[in-house]
């Protein structure tokens, strides 16, 4: 089975310049720019990843919105894989975008299919499918899925660092399409921001660190978690708009944690915290409905029927209550912004 062609690699003197720039992934230590005042060095991460995995081949098998995949390719992740599509599975034509049925799948045809990342531990093994692309002509670069981890305006454009490690040059001349469940009917540059999933074309992709591509179109689709959030030292933004941390709200860093203050990230994202001081719980909520809630210093919340276990305990400091970035970006399904410059 031949494999049509994903992309063409180049490495090209104006795209790989910035070979040599480093990447600060999530999860990476945090600490102090050359030159700026010290702070306290942390980790930060985003412990839950949600984003699908790329898998493809021939539909072998077509089932009641079912299909299995059969990869005989050398190399292949799976050579066989079962893909359930759900009501909320987008089935794509890889050309031009436009959505289709599963009806509009044919038996033998090739697909790229982005699954998970839950799967089942069986033979072959069982994942729902987020993303299906066909109708996928022989020798076409196929479109990339990819999540959004952080963007920078430029004099053509936006860059936007995306999963995968690769850099997307954004220009005037970039086409933008609204994928499906955006409801925005016309989408531009100022819809992308951390947590947007891109679908892009583009035929060339140099072989530098972080890799870099210039796509001819990228079609938008709504983010998968409810914001996002940026650290740099011991200053936070939420939805790109930075908190007043200072006096007894100030962030802090404890034993490699930043500890920054729960009704401030919460109410920057329209929530309100109340606090029972007899028995020191702390409630997060959005009208009538709660979103969590948790004890002062102990090490889990509850969300729902699910305790949640936190990285760092909770603590109050001059009536201000502290939780751990990591935590509450847990708790509120956030973003961390992650930059590759």
């Amino acid at each position: 089975m031949k494999k049509p062609k994903l992309l063409k690699t180049a490495l090209t003197a104006a795209l790989a310049a910035t070979l040599l720039l480093p990447c600060a992934a999530a999860g990476a230590e945090m600490s102090a720019k050359e030159g700026a005042a010290e702070q306290p060095a942390y980790t930060l991460m985003q412990r839950s990843e949600s984003f699908p995995i790329q898998v493809w081949g021939q539909a072998a098998e077509l089932g009641n919105n079912s299909l299995t995949l059969q990869n005989d390719n050398e190399g292949a992740a799976y050579a066989k894989i079962v893909v359930n599509v759900e009501e909320d599975t987008k089935i794509l034509d890889a050309v031009t975008g436009e959505e289709k049925s599963f009806a509009d799948i044919r038996k033998n045809e090739i697909l790229y299919a982005w699954v998970g990342p839950a799967m089942t531990k069986s033979l072959p093994p069982i994942a729902t499918a987020s993303i299906i692309l066909c109708n996928i002509p022989a020798d076409f670069g196929v479109p990339t899925y990819a999540e959004v981890q952080s963007v920078a305006e430029t004099e053509a454009g936006v860059d936007v660092y995306v999963s995968g490690d690769v850099v997307l040059h954004l220009t005037g001349e970039t086409q933008y399409l609204a994928g499906p469940g955006n409801t925005c009917g016309t989408v531009s540059a100022a819809d992308l921001y951390p947590g947007v999933r891109i679908l892009s074309w583009y035929d060339v992709v140099t072989m530098s660190l972080p890799a870099q591509a210039a796509p001819g179109k990228v079609m938008v689709f709504p983010s998968a978690y409810a914001g996002w959030v940026t650290a740099e030292g011991l200053s936070v933004s939420v939805n790109g708009e930075a908190l007043e941390l200072s006096g007894a709200s100030a962030a802090r860093v404890e034993n490699d944690r930043l500890l920054v203050p729960v009704r401030k990230v919460a109410e920057a994202l329209g929530y309100q915290v109340s606090w029972e001081p007899y028995t020191n719980r702390v409630t997060v909520s959005e009208g009538e409905g709660e979103l969590y809630h948790f004890t002062i210093g102990e090490e889990q919340a509850a969300k729902g029927d699910v305790t949640v276990g936190l990285v760092a305990p909770t603590q109050a400091v001059d009536g201000v209550t502290f939780m751990a970035l990591d935590d509450l970006i847990s708790l509120h399904v956030l973003k961390l912004e992650s930059n590759w410059f």
